[in-house]
């Protein structure tokens, strides 16, 4: 644990970028397995889950575009490489439960596909599969059994050769990469005990690591993965150096987070990058563009039911990428390669700060956030403070992950330090339906309603619910089958607005839920810029009724409306002592 602190510390100076970002969003139904490589400025999924489906993500218009299916059929658990202009893929199951070992190559640029020479051995499921000169290396994986085999394909002679097994335990799943002139393969899924199965767990997965020279058709054995064992992520390889990501930990299921390494092999040695958002992913992809790592698809089992997530996270691997010319405003001095980021307009990005630039593409750390009050220095509740009366905030939409159309009756928490009005949210309705929404208190009580027919699809609607000093307040629904979109991964609570409302969390058991509020709207009305002494004396109050009509007490707790001598009305609770 002390050492995986002090390499936590020390990121900051060894690493380029701290930030994962949302690249953009995959188009299409979500897969696991899918085979995922990139050529120039393109980046490529087929296959997964059973489909034959081939895409292409353009980043330099931000684009996808469906090419021709895959011509071996539906599969799954099927793995690809790419070699300079072509693409080499096969492996895998398909629907049936066969294990074909047809073998294929992809023309990119001319998106045409040829057949070539049959895998001797026997099909299985997610080897390992990496490119080392002018050969694509394959072994382990898993048809009725787990295999250790290594395969070794000539791209220029269409020859299959067997090369020495794997030292260790059968697996399949295992992590791999090249760097260099060297595969290397390791962790994984296996039969029996081995390095770094935890015995308690009724499964077995590993921790070892290994280097295969096919000068030598040699393997040497590295040091052991220094934290969990692990199995079904994803990985890559860029400027010398190996990376994994995400997957399942020691007993199978989904690591804690979605855990992000970089492996060196000058010294044999692994450090620990900032996880990607959201939760660990089991059987993602990713591709390399310039110099980012762009991370997709899989299936997110934190969830239930499992879910698909569609969000594409970046993350910047090197500063020899960036914008190189020297007229734009975040042009990189020590960039070498162009990226296609250079952005001509600086200002505020943030879209909840006060002076949000939608133009601008660069922040350049103007941006002003709101301090919610009200701004007529004549009102009786004026706040010199204050810079706005109006401000959003919340999750921002439904996009920064994975989720779902909800039946169920949850709820957002949050605190309110000042009297206001949530004036309205956002909503993402499955289908058209009556949905009453509430306001609550602490313990569930309602305080204020509204009822809207809301439409299928993504609307704003009004709300103005009346919102009392006090914690842990709630926003939800008041009954199930609603239909309304919620995220069940992702959330960073606690979400801010204007400094006196502040979301805190959910009612989920898990982190991470947010429910059916989005972009929230919040509001501090100013009160009569008449003098407090002038209402005093010119607005009494005359009675204090309940809603059935009953006269009650005026200092009732109780939800009550307020008569005043002027003929007007006032909805009052009491909150507190």
């Amino acid at each position: 644990m002390l050492t995986r602190l002090i390499i936590i510390i020390l990121l900051p100076i060894l690493s380029y970028s701290q930030n994962w970002n949302i690249a953009t969003q995959f188009p299409y139904t979500g897969v696991h397995h899918p085979i995922t490589f990139s050529y120039d400025n393109y980046g490529f999924v087929i296959s997964g889950s059973n489909t034959d489906n081939t895409f292409r993500y353009d980043k330099n218009t931000d684009t996808w575009t469906q090419l021709a299916n895959f011509p071996g059929g539906d599969r799954g658990y099927a793995y690809g490489v790419a070699k300079d202009d072509r693409a080499y893929m096969g492996f895998g199951s398909d629907p049936s439960g066969n294990f074909p070992n047809d073998w294929w190559e992809y023309d990119i640029t001319n998106d045409s596909w040829s057949q070539l020479a049959s895998f001797p051995g026997a099909g299985r499921n997610h080897p390992a599969m990496v490119v080392v000169g002018n050969s694509v290396f394959v072994g382990c994986g898993s048809n009725t059994s787990n295999l250790n085999d290594w395969w070794e394909y000539n791209i220029s002679t269409d020859v299959w050769t067997q090369k020495p097994d794997l030292p260790g335990n059968t697996r399949h799943h295992p992590f791999y990469f090249s760097i260099d002139d060297f595969a290397y393969v390791g962790f994984g899924h296996g039969s029996s005990t081995g390095p770094g199965s935890n015995p308690s767990t009724g499964v077995y997965i590993f921790n070892d690591f290994y280097r295969y020279n096919p000068a030598s058709s040699n393997w040497t054995q590295l040091a052991n993965f220094p934290s969990e064992s692990r199995v079904a992520g994803t990985q890559f390889s860029f400027n010398g150096k190996g990376y994994i990501i995400s997957g399942d930990g020691e007993d199978h299921s989904p690591l804690d987070e979605g855990e992000f390494w970089e492996y060196n092999p000058t010294n044999d040695s692994w450090n620990q990058l900032p996880s990607h958002p959201g939760d660990a992913i089991w059987a993602p992809g990713c591709f390399v563009l310039d110099c980012e790592i762009y991370f997709l698809l899989g299936q997110n089992t934190s969830t239930f039911p499992a879910s698909y997530p569609l969000n594409i996270y970046s993350y910047k691997l090197s500063q020899d990428c960036g914008c190189t010319d020297s007229s734009a405003v975040n042009y990189s001095s020590i960039a070498t390669i162009d990226d296609g980021s250079c952005c001509y307009i600086a200002g505020c990005t943030d879209p909840y700060a006060i002076n949000f630039n939608a133009q601008a593409c660069f922040d350049d750390g103007s941006c002003i956030l709101p301090i919610l009050g009200c701004t007529n220095s004549t009102a009786t509740n004026y706040n010199p403070n204050a810079n706005t009366n109006t401000a959003n905030g919340g999750a921002i939409d439904n996009t920064f992950s994975t989720g779902g159309y909800f039946n169920g009756n949850q709820h957002l928490i949050f605190n309110s330090s000042e009297n206001c009005v949530i004036s309205s949210a956002k909503f993402y309705a499955d289908v058209n339906t009556s949905v009453t929404f509430e306001l609550r208190n602490q313990n569930g009580t309602v305080i204020d309603d509204t009822t809207h027919f809301v439409l299928s699809g993504e609307q704003r609607l009004d709300l103005n619910f009346e919102v009392p000093v006090g914690n842990n307040l709630q926003l939800g629904v008041s009954a199930n089958n609603s239909g309304l979109y919620r995220n069940n991964s992702g959330a960073i609570f606690p979400y801010d607005i204007g400094g006196i409302l502040s979301i805190t969390g959910s009612s989920a058991s898990s982190p991470g839920y947010y429910y059916f509020y989005y972009d929230i709207e919040v509001k501090v009305p100013c009160l009569n810029s008449t003098s407090a002494v002038e209402m005093k004396n010119q607005r009494k109050i005359i009675e204090a009724i309940d809603f059935l009509g009953r006269e009650i007490n005026q200092n009732s707790k109780k939800i009550k409306i307020i008569k005043f001598n002027d003929g007007t009305y006032q909805k009052q609770l009491i909150i507190g002592h």
